[in-house]
């Protein structure tokens, strides 16, 4: 197996790869859980001072499964030239 040593070039590449799917991604669960959060505070009768804790916890929730879900997936993406990998460290 032969090492790449990191360069700003393959940096961009893996940012970039998990950057756009974290922003696309969120966006849809953000969305998808603000209506969610709307139906239930309407049918509750909620005002939105009442809500908007939740929102903003679910808002946190919601951003850092699907950062870590979009990071798995990025880990295990071939690109073009390199593949990451991960190598146990010696000990």
């Amino acid at each position: 197996m032969e090492r790449i040593e990191p360069t700003r070039a393959v940096a961009l590449k893996v940012w970039w790869a998990f950057l756009w799917r974290a922003v696309v991604f969120s966006l849809l669960c953000g969305v998808a859980a603000g209506l969610a959060l709307a139906v239930i505070s309407a049918a509750l009768r909620l005002r939105p001072e009442q809500i908007s804790p939740i929102a903003g916890l679910s808002g946190v929730v919601i951003g850092g499964a699907v950062s870590i879900e979009v990071m798995y997936r990025v880990l295990g993406k071939k690109f073009k030239g390199f593949e990451i990998a991960l190598i146990r460290a010696q000990e």
